[in-house]
């Protein structure tokens, strides 16, 4: 079966063509004779700052968790109560290569994402599937099928069954039973990646095994 990938990453700013990547956070999900396995890596880059945003990097927690020791491009930072493992930037982006090689992207806005891995493991590397998903949509696909088969049955919708355009993706989680992640965990990459599969879970309830 195609393995997905539950992706996220935090950046120097909000516009790829000015920010970096410098954290990144991948949940594999292969499948061991049918069997869902998870596998979660998580890696951090030394970026170039000079034309970084001082609020994404707040946002990201950059000043208090970037972890790379000072003679490193990258290190692995997976071992979330463990050693950060000093490594070369071209190791990590061949390490990320490897895992995200045919899967689909899983996320909150994956297209953020995209755009970001896109820049940092160069051009023609995405050998990802080429139709991401993302979590706020599948949820509020699901809400609204759910709305349109109260309205079939002849009765009307509440108020709390809409979903308001533009998405809320927090709005969208909470709806589905999986609480969003709180401070401390929220916008790091590897919470948000668990957030995303959580919510892919609740979602499709074991449709895509």
């Amino acid at each position: 079966m195609t393995p997905l990938a539950f992706v996220d990453t935090e950046t120097t700013h909000l516009d790829a063509e000015l920010g970096d990547a410098w954290e990144v956070a991948v949940i594999v999900r292969d499948f061991d004779d049918n069997e869902p396995r998870d596998t979660e890596y998580a890696w951090q880059i030394r970026p170039n700052l000079a034309t970084a945003d001082p609020e994404a990097l707040k946002i990201g927690g950059y000043l208090e968790r970037f972890a790379v020791p000072v003679h490193a491009e990258a290190a692995w930072t997976g071992y979330e109560d463990g050693p950060v493992l000093p490594m070369t930037r071209n190791e990590v982006t061949g390490a990320i290569l490897n895992v995200l090689g045919g899967a689909v992207l899983i996320g909150s806005n994956p297209g953020f994402d995209d755009r970001f891995l896109r820049k940092l493991l160069g051009p023609g590397s995405a050998q990802w599937h080429y139709r991401p998903v993302d979590i706020a949509t599948l949820a509020a696909g699901r809400k609204l099928g759910m709305t349109e088969m109260v309205r079939r049955t002849g009765a009307k919708p509440l108020p709390s069954d809409e979903v308001p355009f533009p998405f809320s993706s927090r709005a969208l989680s909470r709806w589905t039973g999986v609480e969003p992640p709180g401070p401390g965990v929220a916008h790091t990459a590897l919470g948000d990646a668990r957030w995303a599969r959580d919510v892919f879970d609740a979602v499709t309830q074991g449709v895509t095994q």
